[in-house]
């Protein structure tokens, strides 16, 4: 699993993500901080002008060169070549016909016209890319091959057969300059330079995003260490843990509609377990993720009381507003909802309100942080840990898929 898919699994099983995926609403024993004494739950500490470590977003000339490399090598071949041979790395537009050795009969899927074809991309079984190497433009050259023996395709495993091949058009990508970058379309860039100031700038947007939320989550567990906790209510853990198992399953779908690779809340949990090594039972880690969650939105409610933080209606409505018209664009006709009050009706909205109060509280956590840069050991440490993490995470997906 890629490092940033095993950061967003974790960032989106948050604190502040539970947003009333679950209708607990319809469980008369849920417990909400609206109907809890918090004080009896968390004594406050000191969570005000909290110190915190996050090192200052910045931007190398390497990051752009890379991400400037990734748009080259993204680049369609559209130039069409005249005057030499097939070279390695070309694009060659081809006509093919595919038949067995021995009969000179065709055989089913080898046969295609107008195939844009890249010398080098291993698309097609061996000798095939390598034989046109050489070949001139127009040329019809017959390419004596065999299947490998593990083919998937039993009729075609182990076969000799012949490829006759046109070479249509010998391509190749144009030169990366200004008069390229002006095609991209990027409202103001129309120069290399300009567009490795765009890159710059974009990737700058998503370290500043990354900073802002890590000072966020680093105020938040400093907070959270400074205050005195007692066990919260039982209904109250109940519902977390049914948020999060919720939340684990949206994760889930997210994950496999965003890589293409199947993911299921358990292998999501696998992945967190093993991203902390954690290597208890998963209902232990899952109890001690709702004993958590219920904890801080505790200590949030409290904190939320003691500086006057609210949700207003209006607040709450524009958010409801917003997810159901979410909800709306991707659920057939019989399931969307024409009103407001009628998509109350499907969700928690207690629970909705109580996400947005804690991202509120988390904010003002931040705002009235004092962050300072990280010590060289410390951010040592932290990268030797992260690699670590997103190793065993990357086996645990892998071993779950």
């Amino acid at each position: 699993m890629k490092k940033m898919a095993v950061a967003m699994l974790a960032a989106l099983l948050t604190v502040s993500s539970l947003t009333g995926c679950s209708k607990a609403g319809n469980d008369t024993n849920a417990a909400y901080l609206k109907d809890t004494d918090l004080s009896k739950y968390v004594t406050l500490g000191d969570y005000k002008n909290l110190t915190v470590e996050v090192a200052s977003p910045e931007v190398t000339d390497d990051e752009v060169a890379s991400y400037i490399q990734y748009v080259q090598n993204s680049m369609a071949a559209t130039v069409e070549v005249t005057d030499r041979a097939v070279q390695t790395g070309d694009t060659v537009n081809i006509d093919y016909a595919g038949k067995y050795a021995d009969s000179g009969e065709a055989f089913d899927g080898g046969t295609a016209q107008g195939y844009n074809l890249t010398i080098g991309s291993h698309t097609f079984i061996d000798g095939f890319e390598d034989g046109l190497i050489g070949a001139e433009l127009g040329q019809t050259l017959d390419l004596n091959l065999k299947f490998p023996d593990s083919y998937s395709n039993a009729d075609l495993a182990g076969k000799d057969v012949i490829f006759t091949v046109t070479v249509n058009k010998i391509l190749i990508k144009p030169d990366f300059d200004d008069a390229y970058v002006a095609t991209l379309g990027i409202e103001g860039v129309s120069t290399v330079d300009e567009l490795s100031n765009y890159i710059k700038g974009k990737l700058m947007e998503d370290k500043q995003t990354s900073y802002d939320t890590s000072v966020q989550n680093e105020a938040l567990e400093a907070a959270t260490n400074g205050c005195m906790f007692e066990n919260p209510p039982q209904a109250m853990l109940d519902r977390f843990a049914g948020l999060y198992a919720d939340q684990m399953e949206q994760v889930a779908q997210y994950y496999s509609a965003s890589y293409g690779q199947s993911m299921t809340a358990d292998s999501v949990l696998q992945v967190l377990m093993s991203q902390e090594g954690y290597s208890g039972e998963a209902e232990d880690y899952k109890a001690e993720q709702a004993l958590k969650l219920a904890k801080q939105y505790i200590m949030l409610g409290a904190i939320a009381a003691q500086e006057g933080i609210e949700v207003t209606e209006d607040e709450l409505n524009e958010k409801l507003t917003s997810d159901m018209e979410t909800a709306n664009a991707s659920a057939a006709d019989s399931d969307k909802v024409d009103s407001l009050d009628a998509y109350k009706e499907t969700v928690d909205v207690e629970n909705i309100r109580e996400s947005l109060l804690s991202k509120k509280v988390i904010e003002f956590l931040a705002t009235n942080a004092n962050v300072v840069e990280p010590s060289d050991d410390a951010e040592a440490t932290e990268e030797t840990a992260a690699e670590e993490n997103t190793e065993e995470a990357s086996d645990a997906s892998e071993d779950g898929e």
